[in-house]
C-alpha cells in the first residue's frame, strides 16, 4: 500500500475485525485514516482509537458532508450492516433518493453494494476493495496450518463448495455449513457467526465452507475469517475450514493458524467450482420442481443435493416443496400442506384449493421459463400441471418422478402419461416396460431412500439427549405427514401405547413428525400413557437407531425404517368410501415396499378393519420380544433393499443424470 496517498483513506466500518485490522495496516504504512462508523454495527472499541465519526445507515447526506470535511478521496467498505427496514431506516433525504431510484428491497446484498458503490463513485470518492490494503492476506490455495482434512471430510467439502456458490449466486449468503454429506444451514444476513450458532448441536463432524459470490463486486463484502471464526466454528463441533483461495481476506493469518492449530482444525484455501452465473453471460439453467407430500420432499431435496453435486453447483431451483427441500435452498410457491392429501372422499372437500393451486403452479413455470420442470409423485396434483402446459402449447421437457403404481391398479395412465411427458424416472426395476410399451420413455434410477443415511443415525446419543436410560423399551411411532392421516390414526395409536405402557412401565416413545403437523401431534400425545418424545425431521435417523420396534404408517417411511433396521409393524386407514373403492380395483395383496418386492408378507399389514389397538400392540410386542421374529424381519429388508440397489450406484446421482441428459437434449 503506498503511504503518499493524499488525504486520509476513509474506513465506512460496519461489523466484525476487518476495520480493525484496516486500522493496524495503515498505521504501518503511515497513512492516516478517518473512519466513518454505522452505529449498531461496528465495534467501538476499534473505531475510537482513531479520529471517527458516527452516524446511522439512513444518514447519508451527513456522512458524505463528513468525509469531504475531513478530505476523504478513498474509501473502503469492511465488515457488515444488516439492512433494516425503511422504518427503522430513518432516512435522511439523501437516502431517500438513492433508494427512490433504487427501488427498496429490489435487490440483493451484493446488488444493494453494487449500487452503493457506484453512488460513491457518483459523488466523487475512489472505492477501493480491502484487498488492495491487505493483498497480503488473501487466502492461498492449500493448507493453513498443520491439520488436513481427512477422508470423511473430502465429500462435504466437495458439496460445500458447489453449495456456497449455487448459494451465493442467489445473492443469500456466502457461507454453508455441511455434515455427513448434508447441508446443515445457510448463512443468512446475520451473518457466519449466527450461522455457526444455529448448528451447534446439528453439524457435529462437518465443515464451514465460504465462498465469494459469483461476479461479486470484490471491493465490498468480500468473505474473511479470522481467529474468532476458528473459535467460533470449533464451538459449533465442526472439523475445520475451507474458504475460497484468493478471494477470502484473513484477518491476521498467523492468529488463524495458531489457533486451529491448538484446537485441531484444519483450514484449507481450494479455488471455487466455476460457475456460468458469474460470467455475466450465462445463467445456470433453472430446474423448476413440484413435490406435494413430505415423501416427495425428501426425494426433492436428494435430487437438489445431486444435481449440485454433478454440475458443481450450477444450477438454480424454483418450484413447490417441503422443509426438506426449503433446507436445500428452494423457496415453495406455496405451503406443501395445501396439497398433503390422499384418497377420494379426503381431496373431495380441498378440490378447490388444489385447483387453485395447479392454476398458480402452471402461471408460475410460464413465467419463469425453466429449462426442465420435475413433478415428484403426487400424480393428482402434477399430472394437471403437466397436462395445463401442454394443452397451452408450453414446449418445456417435462420429467416425472416416481413412477405411478400400473402394475397394482389404474393401468391406463401409463398411457395418459405419455401424452404429456417427455421421461419417467422410476423407482423400482421391474417398472420401466410398463411404460416403453405405450410410448414413453422410462429409466430405472433406482429408490433413493437407500442413501438418504436412515442407517447412520446416532442411537445412544439421542438416549442421551433425552435422559432415555439403555435399557428403556423404545418405539418408534410414524403417524404420517398428511393431515388426513394423523386424524384417522394418532387415537387408536394412542390406544396401543397404553396397551404396550402396561407391559413395559419404562417405556417411551418416539414421534418424528414433519413440520407441517408438528403442532397437532403435540397436542394428541401430551396425553398418551408413556414418556413421548416428538422431534423433527434433524433427529428422524437418530430416533429410529434409538428404536426397538416401530409402528408406521404405509409409505416411504416403512422402507426409512428398513435401511435403519428397525423391525416394523405398517398399519393405514382410509375413509370407508376410499377403502371401498380401492377394494375393487388395487390388483397388489401389499402395500409396504418390501412385501411388494419380495412377494411375501416380511412386514405385518395391519389395515382398515384389522388396525385396533389389541392386534396392533400385539403385533409390536412380538417384534419386541421375539428375537426370532426380529431377525426374520431385518434379514427380508436386506434382501429387498439389495433389490432396490443398496449399496450400488447412488439412485440421487442416476435421477440427475437423466435429469441433465433431457436439458443437453
Amino acid at each position: 500500500m503506498a503511504a503518499a496517498e493524499s488525504g486520509p483513506l476513509g474506513i465506512l466500518a460496519g461489523s466484525g475485525a476487518l476495520p480493525g485490522r484496516l486500522i493496524e495496516a495503515c498505521a504501518k504504512a503511515h497513512r492516516p485514516v478517518f473512519v466513518l462508523a454505522f452505529v449498531g454495527a461496528a465495534d467501538p472499541a476499534i473505531v475510537e482509537k482513531v479520529p471517527h465519526a458516527w452516524i446511522r445507515l439512513g444518514q447519508a447526506g451527513s456522512g458524505l458532508a463528513i468525509l469531504r470535511a475531513r478530505g476523504v478521496r478513498e474509501l473502503v467498505m469492511a465488515g457488515g450492516v444488516r439492512r433494516p427496514s425503511l422504518l427503522a431506516l430513518r432516512p435522511d433525504w439523501r437516502t431517500l433518493k438513492f433508494f427512490a431510484a433504487l427501488g427498496w428491497r429490489a435487490l440483493g446484498d451484493d446488488g444493494l453494494l453494487r449500487a452503493a458503490i457506484h453512488a460513491l463513485e457518483a459523488e466523487g470518492f475512489a472505492v477501493v476493495g480491502a484487498e488492495s490494503i491487505l493483498g497480503g492476506d488473501l487466502a492461498p490455495e492449500g493448507l493453513l496450518g498443520k491439520h488436513a482434512p481427512d477422508a470423511a471430510s473430502a465429500s462435504d467439502i466437495a458439496l460445500g463448495l458447489a453449495a456456497a456458490r449455487e448459494h451465493g449466486a442467489r445473492d443469500r449468503g456466502q457461507a454453508v455449513v455441511v455434515a455427513g454429506g448434508k447441508v446443515i444451514e445457510r448463512e443468512g444476513p446475520d451473518g457466519t457467526d449466527a450461522l455457526l450458532e444455529r448448528c451447534k448441536g446439528r453439524a457435529a463432524g462437518g465443515v464451514l465452507v465460504k465462498t465469494s459470490k459469483p461476479g461479486q463486486e470484490r471491493r465490498a463484502d468480500l468473505p474473511a475469517i479470522g481467529p474468532d471464526t476458528v473459535v467460533a466454528v470449533a464451538a459449533a463441533g465442526l472439523k475445520g475450514i475451507v474458504v475460497e483461495a484468493g478471494a477470502t481476506l484473513l484477518i491476521d493469518r498467523a492468529a488463524i493458524v495458531q489457533a486451529a492449530d491448538r484446537i485441531g482444525l484444519f483450514v484449507v484455501g481450494m479455488r471455487a467450482p466455476s460457475s456460468p452465473a458469474g460470467s455475466g453471460k450465462i445463467e445456470p439453467p433453472l430446474i423448476y420442481l413440484i413435490a406435494g407430500e413430505p415423501s416427495g420432499d425428501a426425494l426433492g431435496a436428494n435430487l437438489m443435493r445431486a444435481l449440485r453435486q454433478r454440475t458443481q453447483g450450477a444450477v438454480r431451483f424454483a418450484g413447490i416443496g417441503g422443509e426438506q427441500m426449503a433446507a436445500e435452498g428452494l423457496t415453495s410457491l406455496f405451503p406443501l400442506d395445501d396439497l398433503a392429501v390422499m384418497g377420494v372422499a379426503e381431496v373431495l372437500p380441498r378440490a378447490r384449493t388444489i385447483l387453485r393451486r395447479v392454476t398458480q403452479a402452471v402461471a408460475d413455470i410460464r413465467t419463469r421459463r425453466p429449462a426442465a420442470v420435475v413433478t415428484i409423485d403426487s400424480s393428482g396434483f402434477n399430472w394437471r400441471v403437466a397436462q395445463r402446459l401442454r394443452r397451452a402449447g408450453d414446449s418445456v421437457p417435462l420429467i416425472h418422478y416416481v413412477a405411478p403404481m400400473v402394475w397394482a391398479w389404474r393401468s391406463g395412465r401409463a398411457r395418459r402419461m405419455a401424452r404429456w411427458y417427455d421421461h419417467l424416472m422410476a423407482l423400482l426395476p421391474f417398472e420401466p416396460p410398463y411404460f416403453t410399451k405405450v410410448g414413453l420413455s422410462c429409466s430405472y434410477v433406482g429408490h433413493p431412500v437407500v442413501e438418504m443415511g436412515a442407517d447412520k443415525g446416532d442411537g445412544a446419543g439421542f438416549r442421551r439427549r433425552y435422559g432415555i436410560a439403555p435399557s428403556a423399551r423404545v418405539v418408534a411411532i410414524l403417524p404420517g405427514s398428511r393431515g388426513g392421516e394423523i386424524g384417522r390414526l394418532l387415537a387408536v395409536l394412542g390406544q396401543v401405547v397404553a396397551l404396550l405402557a402396561r407391559k413395559w412401565p419404562d417405556l417411551v416413545i418416539v414421534v418424528p413428525a414433519t413440520a407441517n403437523v408438528a403442532a397437532r401431534v403435540k397436542a394428541a400425545v401430551a396425553g398418551w400413557s408413556a414418556k413421548t418424545v416428538v422431534v423433527g425431521s434433524a433427529e428422524k435417523y437418530d430416533a429410529f437407531a434409538a428404536s426397538d420396534a416401530a409402528l408406521a404408517a404405509s409409505g416411504t417411511v416403512a422402507l426409512e425404517l428398513t435401511v435403519a433396521g428397525v423391525p416394523t409393524v405398517v398399519t393405514y386407514r382410509v375413509n370407508p368410501l376410499t377403502h371401498a373403492l380401492l377394494r375393487r380395483i388395487v390388483k397388489v395383496r401389499y402395500v409396504s415396499l418390501v412385501n411388494l418386492i419380495l412377494d411375501r408378507p416380511a412386514v405385518p399389514e395391519l389395515l382398515q378393519g384389522d388396525a385396533t389397538p389389541e392386534k396392533l400392540a400385539a403385533a409390536v410386542a412380538r417384534l419386541i420380544e421375539g428375537e426370532a421374529a426380529r431377525a426374520a424381519q431385518i434379514s427380508a429388508g436386506q434382501e429387498a433393499l439389495k433389490a432396490l440397489g443398496y449399496g450400488q450406484v447412488s439412485p440421487g446421482l442416476r435421477a440427475a443424470d437423466e435429469v441433465l441428459a433431457r436439458l443437453r437434449r
